[in-house]
């Protein structure tokens, strides 16, 4: 079943621990890297982050509750999120590298 793309107010940059930043704008850009790229600790967060970015795109979660629970994950895997106040969110693309 294709989902609709599902957009937060603000996008979120992450600063992964090899220092790359991405951006994500969206519950489907959050998703794919949590059930592709993410390769590191996966606790109790990053499975909340996965269930409720699911419910999320099923309508069953409000789309700042995705957002939130992604936020808490990367945070709880020691990355850094604009969320922090460490970085400057800017637009693009979800899951793009950003120089920041």
């Amino acid at each position: 079943m294709l989902h609709p793309e599902l957009v937060w107010m603000t996008p979120v940059t992450v600063r992964m621990k090899d220092g790359a930043s991405h951006i994500f704008a969206s519950v489907n850009d959050a998703l794919d890297f949590l059930e592709g790229d993410w390769a590191i600790y996966r606790g109790r967060q990053y499975n909340r982050a996965v269930q409720t970015c699911r419910r999320a795109l099923n309508r069953m979660t409000p789309v700042a509750i995705a957002r939130e629970a992604f936020i808490d994950a990367c945070r709880d895997a020691g990355m850094s999120t604009s969320a922090d106040g460490l970085l400057a969110t800017k637009t693009g693309a979800g899951g793009q590298h950003s120089p920041i």
